[in-house]
């Protein structure tokens, strides 16, 4: 399974001027706890509102600061079309819990641990019912047998 077949929420985007005040807004505003910083189309960041929490407010800077202060860089992207395992290795290997998702080198999508741990678990859901029928009624859909001839 590609991620692009996953259901991943749209990026809320801000710029690398943003201050910390604006960032914790949009953040709000939009019911998002990560913003993807963008220069252009192009990832540069990512801030997410722990970012904010301790980078910003826990060690008082001023609102009006840049949220490019704060933001991680070096940020680790993922193309649309990547395997879902592939994923899996990202946030391992990574120790994140978000990932961009690029497409056409322009920042669409949002991955997060929690989508692809929802996605596994539905298939996982689907797969287990067939089990559990089987577990539960073990001959049910066993054709019948002829009757053995006697003598």
């Amino acid at each position: 399974m590609r991620i692009e077949e996953l259901t991943v929420r749209p990026p809320v985007t801000a710029s690398p001027a943003t201050t910390i005040q604006q960032a914790a807004a949009l953040m709000a505003r939009d019911a998002v706890g990560t913003l993807v910083i963008t220069e252009g189309e192009r990832v540069v960041g990512i801030v997410t509102d722990r970012d904010v929490v301790v980078r910003a407010v826990a060690k008082n800077l001023p609102l009006d600061s840049r949220i490019d202060g704060v933001m991680s860089m070096n940020v680790i992207a993922l193309d649309a079309g990547t395997d879902v395992r592939d994923a899996l290795h990202a946030f391992g290997q990574h120790a994140v819990r978000r990932l961009p998702i690029v497409s056409g080198g322009k920042v669409s999508g949002l991955l997060s641990l929690d989508d692809v741990v929802v996605a596994l678990a539905g298939q996982f859901g689907e797969v287990t019912r067939g089990m559990s029928a089987q577990l539960l009624f073990p001959h049910a859909f066993d054709e019948p047998s002829p009757p053995a001839p006697i003598g």
